[in-house]
């Protein structure tokens, strides 16, 4: 028997049974999915903690990243997350120019004065494309990465200081209102034409393709608001959520190489400093 997120209550014997049903009730999960506030660390796709690396390439290693400052990666594209969702490039263009100097850095989507890490104005937030290596995955191509800026002066929390200064395995999420979101599904039945056309056409893009392709469908998030604040979190459901560090004791004129990063829920990571 079959089971998915959508129907917890539900067994299907085969996978066109299921996509019978998410296609009788698409509207209504995709209405669901809209009314509400999700907050990204319940979700499951926060991918990356803090970078504090300052020089390197962009284009082939992220964002240059200033002295000073610290870099929470808040979320990333093309990945399907613990809900069947996929989130695709572009998806915060019109959000990140919306809220610019509006968001707060917090811990645990809690919007109080005892809980914000860096107020809005001294939140600078960005999207930036960046490979897969640099927030801890080992796939070709890049992701687009939703980034906070801040400089470490303007840390006004002191127990989140010292989880940074002390490169504490914590991880990022982002409170989001989804806008645009579409059922794919990989059907070769006639009423399911659309989402077949859909599928066909994302699946290429997807980091964990292998995943969606045996789960046979996923929700393409097009775009979606972010609400507020983005987070520091202790640890989400993503089964690669790694912290990079700067490797003190690397030999800072070794060739520049890009080898795979290892994943794990509970290790932190030394990387060669030339990589950025």
């Amino acid at each position: 028997m079959i089971t998915c997120k959508e129907f917890p209550k539900k067994e299907f014997a085969t996978q066109k049974e299921l996509f019978a049903e998410l296609r009788k009730n698409e509207k209504s999960i995709i209405a669901i999915k809209k009314a509400e506030s999700q907050e990204s660390y319940k979700k499951g796709y926060q991918f990356d903690g803090f970078l504090t690396r300052t020089d390197g390439d962009a284009s082939k290693t992220g964002p240059h990243m200033k002295e000073g400052f610290i870099y929470p990666i808040i979320n990333t594209t093309k990945y399907m997350d613990s809900h069947n969702d996929v989130h695709f490039d572009g998806i915060w263009s019109k959000s990140i120019k919306d809220q610019a100097g509006k968001l707060f850095y917090v811990t645990n989507h809690k919007v109080e004065v005892e809980t914000i890490i860096a107020w809005p104005s001294d939140v600078n937030a960005m999207v930036k494309s960046v490979p897969w290596s640099f927030v801890g995955k080992d796939y070709e191509g890049n992701t687009e990465a939703l980034i906070f800026e801040i400089d470490k002066t303007k840390i006004v929390h002191a127990k989140a200081m010292e989880i940074i200064s002390e490169k504490r395995p914590v991880q990022n999420s982002v409170r989001m209102r989804y806008v645009r979101i579409k059922l794919a599904m990989n059907s070769n039945e006639p009423a399911d034409k659309e989402y077949k056309a859909y599928y066909d056409a994302r699946i290429n893009e997807i980091a964990n393709k292998d995943q969606v392709a045996e789960l046979g469908y996923f929700w393409g998030v097009e775009e979606a608001k972010i609400e507020t604040e983005g987070s520091m979190v202790i640890r989400g459901s993503n089964d690669a959520t790694p912290i990079r560090q700067k490797d003190e004791a690397a030999d800072s004129t070794s060739e520049h190489k890009d080898e795979p990063v290892e994943t794990t829920q509970t290790k932190q990571f030394f990387i060669n400093p030339n990589l950025f």
